[in-house]
């Protein structure tokens, strides 16, 4: 998405030294936090510290922060850009964490002036700072992780592969699935629980506004629904002792489908399941026992999966790409597919023996 100007030239200066600085000569920043309270903007820089203590050694803080504020984006910049003694360097960022505010009511000034700054690339990690400040999340600086933004790149990458939370979306991933018609943008949440950061789920967005927040097990069940998940738990209790729990670990097998009639859209995955906790003693043994869990876990998957269609349905959020799939069938958009009812078919095998059910879901 950044200007073509910029690839048509860049071959022109790989092989000599214009604009060249030494690293010691810029201010590398690694992250950026953007809150808006009482009609302005207020900005942070996470920099990278590059000065060196006594004889030579480094200093042990590993960054800095620089603050600006303004009635604008640009001159909150502005104004952090004129506290730094050097060139201020984003080639190297790795993380924009924005409030909920922002997401809410500036987004868009935020995607214009990013987008437009040619010395800015977007292959970043936007976030959103879900019930703190933007700028909390950012200096939330521990011995484990002196650099926040790289330890946030990390949490998501990692957590992408372990409980199916969070996703890898870049800055122009994100940018160009806001101005698509035919689909809604979503993005990581971060938040601040005591002195530690967690990803807490998923933000989706309405257009160029956010419109919904999905906590932790929500955003795993819409991982599941758009295959971008690895794992998907869910528990029951036992039935003699309400205390114990036997979990499952889904994943869904292979794309979701979606069939268009009138009045409905309906939504069809096929989900593999093993147990993997066991606390009420099942003889796993015995087939009748696959079929026992059969009847005990369809309505748990029924009601966790209505649930999350209906918060989507309810916020007119189209993060699952209803009206992409659409599109791609019938070559028009879908007028106000929120109005339509939505049924919900999952063919589920759990376990090794390939014990097939079928869960029918109906809002």
């Amino acid at each position: 998405m950044k200007k073509i100007w910029i690839i048509l030239i860049l071959p022109f200066f790989l092989t000599g030294c214009y604009d060249y600085q030494e690293l010691n000569n810029r201010a590398v920043i690694a992250g950026i936090a953007i809150d808006y309270k009482e009609e302005e903007f207020f900005i942070d820089l996470e920099i990278l510290n590059n000065k060196k203590g006594s004889g030579q050694e480094e200093t042990k803080d590993k960054t800095y922060y620089i603050e600006g504020s303004g009635a604008t984006l640009p001159e909150a910049f502005n104004e952090a850009h004129l506290k730094i003694s050097k060139d201020p360097y984003y080639a190297h960022l790795k993380i924009l964490v924005m409030s909920e505010k922002v997401a809410e009511e500036k987004l868009v000034d935020v995607l214009d002036y990013m987008i437009r700054d040619p010395s800015i690339r977007n292959i970043f990690l936007p976030v959103i700072a879900k019930e703190v400040e933007a700028k909390e999340i950012l200096e939330s600086v521990t011995t484990e992780n002196p650099v926040v933004s790289t330890s946030i790149q990390s949490m998501i990458e990692n957590n992408k592969t372990n409980n199916s939370v969070s996703i890898t979306k870049d800055f122009e991933n994100f940018f160009n699935a806001i101005i698509d018609p035919y689909h809604d943008a979503y993005l990581n949440t971060i938040t601040k629980k005591e002195d530690t950061l967690k990803i807490d789920g998923i933000a989706a967005f309405h257009e160029d506004k956010l419109a919904l927040l999905l906590d932790k097990k929500e955003a795993s069940i819409f991982n599941t629904l758009k295959n971008n998940a690895e794992s998907l738990l869910i528990n029951i209790p036992c039935p003699k002792d309400q205390e114990k729990t036997i979990t499952i670990n889904f994943h869904n097998e292979g794309k979701t489908g979606f069939d268009f009639q009138e009045n409905q859209i309906i939504i069809k995955n096929k989900l593999s399941g093993t147990i993997i906790q066991d606390s009420c003693k099942y003889d796993l043994r015995d087939p009748k026992v696959y079929q026992q869990l059969n009847e005990q876990f369809k309505p748990i998957v029924e009601q966790e999966f209505k649930k999350v269609l209906e918060l989507l349905k309810y916020n007119q959020t189209d993060i699952l790409g209803i009206n992409e799939q659409y599109y791609k069938k019938n070559r028009e958009p879908l007028e106000k597919w929120y109005e339509k009812e939505f049924v919900y078919n999952a063919e589920i095998n759990i376990n090794k023996n390939g014990l097939i059910f079928e869960v029918n879901q109906n809002d």
